[in-house]
Parts: structure tokens; sequence; C-alpha cells
């Protein structure tokens, strides 16, 4: 193939993205980058039934099927937390900066948005006037809570009330899925749609959106990358000197923080796909992990855009 008629596929390849991009930002008003991370959760989807379906049982079966792995036991189940921990150090780290102007409007809305996305993690995973929606969605569709030690209810003589009694055990339709399983017991029947694919999409939608405005670019960090392991290699200074100058590094780039994070976020949410729930309980906690940052940051722009229009 010539250069002219390679450069030509090259040109009608870039206009149709373009033309797409406009149309996203156009229509939607969503960047070409943002629509990518958007339907990369989609793809981990896919990924992950492709990986369960095509690999041998003791390739599936591993150490990432073990609940009790140290990835799902500190950071998973911990995930909002360290999400706010990262936020609050990013915006900490940012704000230090001159170049940022009205530094009190920025914080004002990024506080008013932290909460609103809060809420919704807790009404979906916590408590939503009652059971949280995953467990209402549960038990809507049949599910329950079956605990065949009896002992164990008997113990907690103040859940009783909560409980009819089975032939093998115990069961309740009104108790949360975290009770439950302080309690030992099974959550049975119904549709369980997934809190880990809702939290991991939720969090790292909510870190890459909020912390997106403040993005340079990914030249402009592997420059800085490349700068500060080149300054370690050369400098005689001492590891706590050293580890100084890491830290100093990390704030004035707290986009790598950022990114270490969603990264994991992608490649638990990668191992959940793989290995947990069935495929409508994940896309339910992927549809629901879309809603809440949809509604946030999203709908807010739609409105102004319409607004402007109306004028």
């Amino acid at each position: 193939m010539s250069t002219s008629s390679t450069k030509g596929v090259y040109d009608k390849h870039f206009s149709a993205i373009s033309q797409f991009s406009n149309r996203l930002n156009h229509i939607y008003k969503i960047s070409l980058l943002e629509f990518l991370y958007f339907i990369s959760f989609v793809v981990n989807f896919g990924l992950g039934k492709i990986v369960h379906l095509l690999s041998p049982e003791e390739e599936v079966y591993n150490y990432y099927n073990d609940k009790k792995n140290i990835l799902n036991q500190l950071f998973v189940k911990k995930g909002w937390g360290w999400t706010t921990l990262v936020i609050t150090l990013f915006y900490a780290c940012i704000l230090q900066s001159k170049n940022i102007t009205n530094k009190s409007i920025k914080v004002r809305n990024a506080i008013i948005r932290f909460v609103l996305v809060t809420i919704w993690w807790i009404f979906f995973t916590q408590w939503c006037f009652g059971l949280p929606i995953m467990d209402k969605i549960f038990i809507l569709t049949g599910g329950k809570c079956v605990i065949e030690h009896k002992d164990v209810v008997h113990k907690h003589s103040h859940l009783i009330q909560f409980f009819q009694e089975i032939e093998n055990g115990f069961e309740s339709s009104i108790i949360s899925s975290y009770s439950c399983r302080k309690l030992r017991g099974n959550w049975e029947g119904g549709h369980d749609p997934s809190g880990h694919v809702f939290l991991m999409i939720h969090s790292s939608l909510y870190l890459f959106l909020e912390t997106l405005p403040y993005w340079k670019s990914w030249t402009h960090l592997i420059n800085e990358v490349k700068n500060v392991i080149n300054k370690l290699k050369t400098s005689n200074k001492s590891v706590p000197e050293k580890v100084v100058d890491i830290l100093y590094f990390i704030i004035d780039n707290p986009h790598v923080v950022i990114i270490q994070l969603i990264s994991l976020w992608w490649f638990m949410l990668f191992m959940t796909n793989i290995y947990f729930h069935s495929l409508g309980e994940k896309f339910v906690g992927l549809l629901f992990g879309y809603a809440g940052v949809t509604v946030v940051y999203y709908v807010p722009r739609l409105l102004v855009s319409n607004k402007n229009k109306d004028q």
C-alpha cells in the first residue's frame, strides 16, 4: 500500500473518530475519554466471562477465588474507606498549588458531589430506609437467610423474632445480608446483585470523573516519573531523604495514587467477573454502579446544556 493511500485510510479513520467524539460531546455531554472509560467495565465484564468459560478448572479456581485473599479483605471490603482516603489526599495535594483558582468553590462542590455519591453507596450496600437496595432486590425476588445451626440463633435471642423455625434450622426474609453473614447463615434463593461489582464501578467512576479536570497528560506524568526515578538513582541521599523526595513527587502528582487505586479496582472487578455471581447479578451491580455517577456528573451537564439552548 502506497504512502498516499495509507494516509487516506488514516485520515478517514481519524475523521470518523472525531465525528463520533463530537457527537458524544454535543448530544450526551460526555468526552471520548470518559466514554472509553465507561465501556471499559463492559469489556471487563465480557473478558471475565470468556476467561471463566475457556480456562481449565485448575486455572479458574485459584487464590482469587478465595474470599479471604488479602486484596479482597484489605481493599475491596473496605473499598469506600479507601476511596474516601484517596480523594481526601488528592484534594489536599491539589489545593496546595498556587495555580488553582476559586479554591473555596471547588472544595464546596467537591464535598457536595462526595456526599451525593456516598449516599448512593449507603443506599445500595448499607441502608435504604431499612434494608439496602441490593438486599431489597434479593428478598423481593424470593431470597432469604437460612441458618442451619439453631444454636447460633439461640445465642442471639434478640434476633429470634426475625426468624421462622424450619425443619433444619431457621430462615428469615427481613434481615440484611450483612446480619446473615454475621450469624453464619446462607443467603439462598432470589436474585443477589453483586455488591462488589457495584462498589468497584461506582468508586472507580467517581474517582475518575472527580479528578479528570485536574489531569494534565500521560506525557507529563511519564516525564515526571522518569525524572524522579533518575533523581533517586543518581542521588547520594539516605533512604529517609529519598522517601521524602517520593512523597513530594506524589504531592505534586496525586493522580499517581488515583491511577493505582482504580487499576486495583479494575483488576479486582475482573476477578469478580471470573469467579463470582451469575451474569444477571453482575449486570445489575454494573447498572447501579453506573447510575449514581450518571446522576451526579452528567444530569447537571445536560440540564445546563438544555437551559442554554432555551435562552
